[in-house]
Parts: structure tokens; sequence; C-alpha cells
């Protein structure tokens, strides 16, 4: 944890519309000297009484998930200049979003993004169904997926 006192807080994941969460947070967080949490939750299917083997899954999982969250850190960086902190989990994301937030106070805002279309994806509809976050306020912004890097400039604060 960094000694930033505000951070913005987004999920690395499998969706397209996570691309426009993690920059939008890059550039928000460049706008006003924050800093930004990448949360990549894995999943680890586990084999239930084998330890040794659920350990060595748990630990496969868990590796990748890193790797794959590596490829958006890099990319926040490269697109906003603000490197991200990286946050691994192997808990399901709602979980995982909760302890993150309450474990770190300089986390103000989630960030999210809504998939296209008429659903708005498995994160959204779990968060929207009316549980909190965390047992703290925090803001939580969802925009729409896919969104132009112009749009998702000029939502941060980076109009030209």
């Amino acid at each position: 944890m960094t000694g930033l006192s505000r951070k913005y807080l987004a999920v690395s994941d499998e969706t397209d519309e996570c691309i426009s969460a993690l920059l939008l947070a890059g550039l928000k967080a460049r706008a006003v000297g924050a800093g930004v949490v990448i949360l990549r939750c894995a999943r680890v299917p586990g084999l239930g009484g084998w330890v040794g083997l659920d350990k060595e899954i748990n630990q496969d999982a868990i590796d990748s998930a890193r790797l794959k969250a590596m490829k958006h850190v890099d990319l926040v960086e490269q697109k906003t200049g603000i490197k991200p902190e990286l946050i691994v989990s192997d808990e399901e994301p709602v979980d995982a979003i909760r302890k993150v937030v309450d474990r770190d106070s300089a986390i103000k805002q989630l960030i999210l993004a809504s998939a296209s279309g008429w659903r708005p994806g498995p994160l959204v509809s779990r968060l929207g169904k009316g549980k909190p976050v965390s047992s703290r306020p925090i803001a939580v912004t969802v925009i729409p997926g896919g969104l132009s890097e112009d749009l998702l400039k000029d939502i941060g604060g980076f109009a030209g």
C-alpha cells in the first residue's frame, strides 16, 4: 500500500468493458494526483480433499490471474502514466472488493463498466442488488463499457 490519500479501485477480468473502467480509473487518478488499485480475482476450481493438489491448482490459478492482470497494469500505465497497485485474490469478486476496500481506507471510489446491451454484466448486477460494497461508504461509478478513449478522457477530466 502506498502513502496516497486517495485511490480508485477497478476490477481486471476477462470482459471487454473492464478496459474502460481501468482506463477511467487511471485518468481520474492522474487528474487529481491519486492512485489506482487493480483487483484481479482468480478462478480457483479446487478438487476438495486433495490438499496438496488443491494448493498447486490454487497457486496456478493465482499465477495465471496475475499474468493476465499485469497486461492491464501495463496498459493503464502506458495510457495514463499512473502505475497501478495490483491485488490478486482467490475470492469471489464481491467478497474480494469488500475486503480490499475495508483494508485500504485510501480507496474512495470503485469504478466499474457495464456490459454493452441490456444486461449490465455479472459484477454490476450483483453490486446493484443493494448489498453494501464495504463497511464504510465509498462511491461506486458505473460507466458504459466500450467507450472511446476520447470519451474516457473527457469523463476523466482530460478533454482536448
